[in-house]
């Protein structure tokens, strides 16, 4: 396949594989999603496992839970929902959490720390593991973006309380997510239901956009249907005087109604098909090559210069200026990027500047696992190309000799 339709997360899925999921029944767990020590519940979103751990644990009025200054919105959402107060620790200009920082936030109502392994990389939970024990505080780990990352030590996902995984963040998925337990952890009665299939056939339609666009190359001929179908909130313009944070979507907000929704038949047939190390291997290896190759560009800043072993990266981070237009440029060649631009509308951030510093500067290039080595030299190219011009801002043309 030639295409140079880079989506995020993957190239789609066909009407037929789609078809091919449904018919068959997958009763047993996909090989490589196993934990020897924890009970699995597949819940429908990430944010969905978030919650359900909120009331097992009876996180509510009163409680504390501290989260990461640097988040994406809906992961924290639960915690307001649940009526707990969530409360901002630091987290460093290369997305690295302050340790210090959350043991100097610790009171006698915090019931609960969050922490987020960004990208795929793990953070540092020793020190966190042994405090929680001390003070009876339960660790929340959170493995969105860090589904087939292990970690040097193999700790990703394995010292926390708890676990929870969104399964749509690395996989073709319309939906899915888990929370994972210590075994015997959750004595109560269980209401899990399927989700609504309207839910599961307009969540479907991504995919099946991205399996088109990439099938058919007379879309990608012609700018504005490539523009049509890579269109995405990211590039929404906005005044760069403007003081006023742009709101996330409404979508990322927590609705009480999916708590109690498991995960659909498709995602949980698509995850099955998986294979893991593959992915890992071909994540790795796109990683490596568009970091020797974007490494001495001087108008982006790598976020992690080094891929420690047992890291399956998501994304290629990287911190540029005038990210919007960056955005705009990236994307009118066909590369969807990524990232938080956006803020919840409860919380301020106007003690973390290093929050702010990462969600207004910071964006990600895609390196899935459909991608091969001459899309990330295409993808190479059109990024030395946009910074080469980023200062004088003239005219940047893409592979076809559209103007970016």
């Amino acid at each position: 396949m030639n295409s140079n339709y880079l989506s995020c997360n993957g190239l789609g899925l066909s009407p037929s594989q789609m078809i091919s999921v449904l018919l068959n029944s997958y009763k047993k767990l996909p090989g490589w999603f196993k934990f020897e020590d924890r009970e699995i519940i597949f819940t429908y979103q990430g944010r969905c496992a978030i919650a359900l751990a909120c009331r097992i644990w009876n996180i509510g009025s009163g409680d504390e839970v501290l989260v990461p200054a640097y988040n994406c919105g809906a992961e924290i959402d639960p915690f307001s929902w649940f009526g707990a107060k969530a409360v901002f620790y630091r987290v460093d200009n290369n997305a690295v959490i302050d340790v210090k920082d959350i043991v100097r936030r610790v009171t006698s109502v915090t019931k609960m720390i969050f922490i987020t392994h960004f990208f795929g990389w793990p953070q540092d939970t020793t020190e966190l593991v042994g405090l929680c024990k001390k003070k009876g505080i339960s660790l929340l780990e959170d493995c969105a973006q860090s589904l087939f990352s292990k970690g040097p030590n193999n700790s990703i996902g394995r010292l926390g309380d708890a676990v929870i995984f969104s399964f749509v963040k690395s996989a073709p998925v319309p939906d899915g997510g888990a929370l994972l337990l210590h075994k015997n952890s959750w004595a109560e009665n269980r209401i899990i239901r399927a989700p609504r299939y309207h839910n599961i056939f307009l969540a479907s339609l991504p995919l099946l956009k991205k399996w088109f666009m990439n099938t058919n190359d007379l879309w990608q001929h012609h700018r504005f249907s490539r523009k049509l179908l890579s269109k995405s909130w990211l590039k929404k313009p906005i005044s760069e005087a403007s003081v006023i944070r742009r709101e996330m979507p409404k979508s990322n907000y927590f609705d009480k109604q999916k708590i109690d929704w498991s995960i659909s038949r498709m995602s949980k047939g698509i995850l099955y098909r998986l294979n893991s190390k593959i992915i890992f291997e071909i994540r790795r290896r796109n990683y490596q090559y568009l970091k020797e190759n974007l490494i001495n560009i001087a108008a982006i800043r790598l976020l992690y210069k080094d891929l420690p072993d047992g890291v399956c990266p998501l994304s290629f981070p990287i911190l540029v200026k005038d990210r919007n237009r960056w955005c705009q440029a990236l994307e009118d060649c066909g590369i969807l990027v990524g990232g938080w631009p956006s803020y919840h509308r409860r919380f301020s951030w106007a003690e973390f500047p290093e929050a702010q510093n990462l969600k207004d500067n910071l964006l990600t290039l895609p390196i899935h696992q459909d991608l091969g080595l001459h899309q990330m030299e295409y993808i190479a190219r059109c990024v030395k190309l946009i910074g080469s011009r980023h200062k004088e801002k003239t005219e940047v043309r893409d592979f076809k000799g559209y103007v970016i």
